[in-house]
């Protein structure tokens, strides 16, 4: 999908639904970080089939956002990109890390917003089945010793993963949430009003 086709789709409607098939799903977070930049927040990505997916996305009519779209347009208005070039926070130590993309911002917000609304359960749950399921097998192959063996070793190490996955999952959440901040405080030393990190789970910043 080329860039004007995406910025047409983010012309001032209240909802807009984007359906990506083939190579464009990789553009997923792309068009993500476009609707940012025009005033419009991810409201659902659906998986339709295997090689196809819903993007829905809803008009932020915040008083910041609309003033981040405004600047948008106005930029692209006079020939400008779609995203400023994005710069460390004033006051970053020099070779203290990298700029924040727009679009790995993108990913980022989706992947926090993704972990705030499943949580870790629905991964600790299937990787459980499949650790009952791996000694369910071991007990059926019994009499085949190698075999019985390996799937009862296999269910152990699953129910280990099932174990340190909420953990490891919540340390995969807060990175997500570090660069979004990380992208906010870059946009607002660059005089553009920062987004808000995505709220934790529990309601507490």
């Amino acid at each position: 999908m080329k860039d004007e086709e995406i910025l047409a789709h983010f012309d001032g409607r209240g909802r807009v639904e984007i359906t990506l098939r083939g190579l464009d799903v990789g553009q997923g977070d792309k068009i993500t970080a476009f609707a940012f930049e025009l005033g419009y927040k991810l409201h659902e990505a659906v998986g339709v089939t295997r090689g196809q997916w819903r993007m829905v996305y809803l008009r932020d009519d915040s008083p910041d956002v609309r003033q981040r779209a405004q600047e948008t347009r106005d930029r692209l208005r006079t020939g400008g990109p779609i995203f400023s070039q994005p710069q460390m926070p004033a006051g970053t130590p020099p070779g203290n890390g990298r700029p924040v993309s727009p679009i790995e911002a993108a990913a980022a917000r989706r992947n926090a917003s993704a972990y705030e609304t499943h949580g870790a359960k629905g991964i600790v749950a299937f990787v459980a089945l499949l650790s009952l399921a791996c000694f369910a097998l071991a007990w059926t192959l019994r009499d085949t010793v190698g075999t019985s063996l390996g799937c009862s070793v296999l269910g152990v190490l699953l129910a280990a993963a099932s174990a340190f996955t909420p953990r490891l999952m919540r340390v995969w959440y807060e990175r997500n949430r570090a660069v979004v901040t990380l992208f906010g405080q870059q946009q607002s030393s660059q005089g553009g009003p920062p987004p808000p990190p995505p709220t934790p789970p529990g309601g507490h910043p």
